[in-house]
């Protein structure tokens, strides 16, 4: 029954795509209208559950999954492969963005330089190339050009994959369904989800292979199986062959490798310390290829270093280290977001306020949401951010009976993207690395964090202090989460 429910999850993105590909209902409005009757008829069947007495946790998850695949769809659906877009390029042969990256691709070489993107690896160009190809046969159109939309649709699929695995992860955590429901609610109307769905680049992707690699790493610490070892090996190694930075989870994965290790040659446990060290070999030799050849290969051609990143310089217009630091990381206009809920690329210069808006707006405008309504959700999603960083210190200082692997992965997950991104911040001094979507990890990792809160103060529901927080957390997410569908339906 479990697999069956997965199948569907799996190829709901590819239906409702092609639906509103086929039928030409894929603008705004239309699309729009859809969503909004396909949330309506999900709630509705959620009431009726309600009312016969069948509407279980596992059913409310899985609803919430369901619309945030229809949310994530729709927008991707709407959405033109030039709107809201990062790092994309001229549009012609010459371009080296996004855009040139694919044309070589789809042309059957890499590109001949790492000029701006092309130092990317190339997975995410390769699959959206091998996709584009395939429906170039199946309906005879000739120009590829045409089906561009395909790379944002690779990036939507990924990010499905994303939301269903979180649930496997947190069922292999062991966490009750009635408090998963806060943490995948979180993520499935998460603005800044949503927009990394609807993109042409590699973001989607490599986030999908980073929760793929917990996901094994989790399921491998608890059984130590073969099949997980390969499953973190093809996790990491193709994350490194979609986007270098996927490196990162190898923080997580070799930590736990060694302890395991140490563990076995400490209780001198010879055949499982043989086993391991088997499975080791086994990971490294499917992982290392895979995730090296290109950043060597470019080491090689372009004397490029295998941490690169590619510099806009200091004469770009999103430069900010001329900031003081209290201006880049302290000081920024806290009561002014109904009067610029949005980013100002060329003048702001603070971090913080970055993550606020970026995590609601990306760094764009919306000519469809009224500025109130765009302000007001930036102070929702301050007040989130606040909370969150309570839920985190809360959990790990006062719930001492809680288990140490839900707390201590989510903690140094989270603990791990929050340093990268400070150091990402500070070696790279430009507005457009303070983006929300480089800690998108981070909010998975965070939301966990949702749902400890609440399940602790559930528990604790007799004491009226932990019986308001519950009912706080519950507002505040269930607020944000429709404030998330309101803002892309």
């Amino acid at each position: 029954m479990k697999k069956n429910k997965d199948i569907i999850l799996y190829i709901l993105p590819v239906l409702i795509f092609a639906f509103l590909k086929c039928t030409k209902l894929d603008n705004e409005a239309y699309t729009g209208h859809i969503m909004f009757i396909c949330f309506v008829a999900l709630a509705a069947y959620g009431c009726y559950l309600k009312f016969k007495g069948r509407l279980t946790a596992q059913k409310a998850v899985t609803l919430i999954i369901i619309a945030g695949i229809v949310l994530r769809t729709g927008y991707t659906a709407y959405t033109h492969v030039f709107d809201r877009q990062h790092d994309i390029g001229m549009n012609d042969e010459n371009g080296v963005g996004h855009w040139g990256y694919l044309y070589h691709i789809i042309n059957g070489h890499l590109p001949p330089s790492n000029e701006y993107q092309f130092y990317q690896p190339p997975l995410f160009y390769i699959i959206s190339a091998a996709v584009i190809r395939l429906l170039m046969l199946v309906t005879g159109v000739t120009d590829w050009t045409q089906f561009l939309y395909m790379t944002q649709f690779v990036s939507c699929v990924a990010s499905c994959v994303v939301l269903i695995f979180m649930e496997k992860i947190m069922d292999s955590l062991k966490i009750n369904k009635k408090f998963q429901i806060a943490a995948i609610s979180l993520t499935a109307f998460y603005p800044a989800q949503i927009l990394t769905a609807g993109r042409f680049n590699n973001d989607s992707l490599a986030l999908m292979f980073m929760v793929l690699a917990l996901y094994f790493t989790l399921r491998w610490h608890q059984s130590f199986k073969m099949r997980y070892i390969v499953g973190i090996a093809f996790a990491i190694g193709l994350g490194m062959m979609t986007k270098i930075n996927v490196a990162i989870i190898a923080f997580v994965t070799g930590p736990l490798m060694l302890y395991h290790l140490f563990k076995c040659i400490r209780n001198r446990d010879m055949s499982v310390l043989k086993m391991l060290i088997i499975q080791f070999i086994v990971f490294a030799v499917i992982c290392f290829p895979c995730g090296l050849w290109y950043p060597i290969r470019n080491y090689i051609e372009f004397d490029q270093p295998l941490n690169y990143v590619h510099e806009l310089g200091e004469d770009s217009f999103v430069y900010t280290g001329y900031a003081s630091w209290i201006m880049r990381w302290l000081r920024f206009p806290l009561f002014n977001f109904f009067e610029v809920p949005y980013m100002n690329m060329m003048e702001d210069t603070n971090i913080i306020m970055a993550l606020i808006k970026t995590g609601v707006h990306g760094e764009f405008d919306y000519e469809n949401i009224t500025t109130l309504f765009a302000g007001l959700i930036d102070y929702v999603h301050l007040i989130l951010l606040v909370f969150t960083a309570f839920a985190i210190g809360f959990v790990m200082i006062k719930n001492r009976d809680m288990d140490k692997t839900q707390k201590y992965s989510a903690f140094w997950v989270w603990i791990l993207m929050a340093v990268f991104y400070i150091q990402f911040n500070i070696n790279y001094p430009f507005l457009c690395s303070a983006d929300f979507r480089y800690v998108l990890l981070g909010q998975i990792a965070a939301s966990l964090f949702i749902s400890y809160l609440t399940e602790y103060t559930f528990r604790h529901k007799e004491i009226k202090a932990y019986k308001y927080l519950t009912g706080f957390t519950v507002i505040l997410c269930g607020t944000f989460c429709i404030m998330g569908i309101m803002h892309f339906c």
